[in-house]
């Protein structure tokens, strides 16, 4: 396959791949959550939903139909769950090259995803902000004393009237590969700083570091235990991802509850208890029925 480089400043905004049919595994979720050291039973048993953070980076797949590029890390989210898709069904992805900005030094491109089902159904829309030059920036910080990502506070408060938390979860190596693989199931093999360590080195990494759905799969556990089926028909995640999920983290995801409780809006964080620091941070939603 001939692709063309993805250039920051030649990046065709408009420029859309597919739509692409998947197939999801019928075994994805018992894949999936054990990368969490979760049985399959811990995402609404025996209600054939796939766990959908499965949805989230599928460019990394479809774009690359037309353009090749390396070392790029996911800086920002946004997610809108509309319907739950099913295991063993098909998927239809489209991918759109929707925009681009540069910020402290850091060159982004958007994408944004649509995702259908077989009957024509929406089921997801995304838009990810990657950042191209991760080296080039994380080795500028270096040199100025930064960090390589931006750190905020967390976003749920010292105090807060409604904490819900799920985890601790010690992030082991082979639970990357474990997350990764189960994606590779569905979208086929993808070598990446997610499963290669000498791609992760080029792109300046000790080793290989988890997708930064990676978290939003674990507040997806979290949620869908007090929402059942309608977080997976109504949630709408806005998140940015602090640091790179290295081996060795040891991460909880934290949600504080907006107002009196009933609003369905929640503060987030994935917190590693290691550091003490935010790996994710964000906001989260489930859409009134």
């Amino acid at each position: 396959m001939v692709t063309e480089p993805l250039i920051y400043d030649t990046a065709p905004i408009g420029e859309t791949v597919g739509p692409i049919a998947y197939s999801i595994p019928l075994d994805y979720n018992r894949r999936r959550l054990a990368s969490y050291s979760l049985p399959e039973s811990a995402l609404l048993p025996d209600s054939g939903f796939a766990e959908p953070s499965l949805l989230c980076g599928q460019h990394s797949w479809v774009m690359r139909k037309r353009f090749s590029w390396e070392g790029s890390v996911h800086a920002k989210c946004d997610i809108a769950l509309l319907k739950p898709v099913i295991l063993g069904s098909r998927i239809h992805v489209s991918c759109r090259l929707s925009g681009k900005y540069e910020r402290r030094g850091g060159r982004y491109v958007v994408f944004t995803l649509e995702t259908h089902d077989d009957a024509g159904n929406l089921v997801c829309n995304v838009d990810n902000s990657m950042l191209l030059n991760f080296r080039e920036v994380v080795e500028a910080r270096r040199k100025s004393g930064d960090g390589a990502r931006p750190q905020v506070a967390p976003s749920v408060s010292d105090e807060p009237a409604v904490r819900l938390s799920f985890g601790v979860k010690t992030l082991r190596r082979q639970d990357i590969l474990a997350f990764f693989d189960a994606e590779e199931s569905v979208y086929g093999p993808h070598p990446s700083l997610h499963n290669r360590k000498d791609i992760a080195q080029a792109a300046g990494l000790a080793d290989i570091i988890a997708p930064g759905r990676y978290s939003i799969g674990l507040m997806n556990c979290l949620f869908t235990r007090l929402y059942g089926e309608s977080w997976l028909s109504g949630a709408r995640y806005s998140v940015t991802f602090l640091r790179n999920l290295v081996p060795g983290l040891r991460l909880q995801a934290e949600a504080e509850v907006s107002g009196d409780g009933n609003t369905g809006r929640f503060g987030l964080v994935s917190m590693d208890q290691v550091s003490n620091r935010a790996v994710l941070s964000g906001t989260a939603s489930l859409k009134a029925a």
